[in-house]
């Protein structure tokens, strides 16, 4: 089995090298390092550059000509890689030295999981351990697993690469789009073996209540997303939520036309849950921008009809109810 690792740096010189460091530790090393640079402007290059005349495998680094993002930098990435299997690797993590050799072995004894993916112990920027992890942090906030779409986590096989690339426009999380994929086609197998460092500095993207390195509970969960009730930006969050569903919607009819035979029930049934829960979304939308007492009646019907089940659960029914 070819192994490819892709990741995708943007100034990420300061924490670079021991991410780098941690391959050369490998007890089963890669095939190929894939690295796309989204323009940086910092010691990033140099420092790829550097590693590659000593590196025991193949190195390539390729420099965006402009900026992509975040998603579309990592998809730039995953185009370029070769490997039956792909490891998604940000820059500021470091891999515990057994990790591909071990998620190799699960792979390769799970050949229809499309994705699988380990758990990562929180540090803080220093790499200093907090002692949780992000598995232990998403069930002490009582949520469910599927909300483990974390990318660095990650190990993509090549046949739904090869169906589902590349992302597209307009979606805002690589990760998001191919383990919703794996998830949706029952394709996603966890292993819950700690095998890396998942740094938390003020740099990182997600600000997801999971990724605390202070220990969660259900009860800080349900405040967390409370707030948001009385949030002024919750409008916009919620329309550009809408807009990325439907950029998924679309995107999995897309991938449909050419997936595998195989898939295409799979995918067919991902497209109908899309697309319900967008229309529950918008409606939802549409409630709270009512007067009150319409509101209240559509609230309450929305309730019977099921919505709530779909959407958000309680905290929803209140946050529609507050308008």
């Amino acid at each position: 089995m070819k192994i490819s690792i892709a990741m995708a740096t943007y100034n990420g010189a300061r924490y670079l090298q021991a991410q780098l460091d941690s391959f050369i530790s490998q007890t089963r090393q890669p095939d190929e390092l894939i690295i796309t640079d989204d323009c940086s402007i910092d010691e990033t290059e140099a420092i790829v550059n550097e590693f590659a005349k000593t590196s025991p495998f193949t190195v390539e680094f390729y420099r965006n000509k402009k900026n992509l993002g975040y998603c579309g930098n990592f998809n730039a990435a995953l185009m370029k890689t070769t490997g039956n299997l792909v490891f998604l690797c940000d820059q500021d993590d470091v891999w515990f030295p057994e990790k591909i050799e071990h998620m190799v072995d699960i792979a390769e004894s799970n050949p229809r999981a499309l994705v699988v993916m380990n758990d990562a112990a929180l540090t803080d920027g220093e790499l200093n351990e907090v002692g949780l992890t992000k598995i232990g942090q998403i069930r002490n906030a009582g949520l469910p697993l599927d909300r483990f779409v974390m990318g660095c986590c990650c190990a993509i096989r090549r046949e739904l690469l090869d169906f589902c690339l590349p992302i597209p426009e307009g979606f805002r999380a690589h990760d998001s789009w191919l383990v919703k994929i794996a998830d949706g086609l029952d394709a996603k197998l966890v292993d819950e073996k700690v095998l890396q460092y998942y740094r938390r500095h003020e740099s990182n993207e997600s600000q997801f209540i999971a990724n605390r390195t202070t220990r969660v509970s259900r009860t800080s969960a349900f405040l967390h997303s409370s707030k948001k009730i009385f949030d002024p930006d919750t409008p916009l969050i919620e329309q550009r939520d809408i807009r990325q569903a439907k950029i998924f919607e679309a995107g999995i009819k897309n991938i449909g036309i050419d997936a595998p035979y195989a898939y295409q029930p799979g995918l067919d049934k991902l497209l109908e849950v899309t697309k319900n829960r967008t229309a529950w979304m918008e409606r939802r939308f549409e409630m709270r921008r009512m007067s009150m007492v319409p509101r209240y009646i559509s609230v309450i019907r929305y309730f019977i009809d099921g919505g709530y089940g779909t959407t958000g659960g309680l905290k929803a029914f209140f946050r529609d109810l507050a308008g």
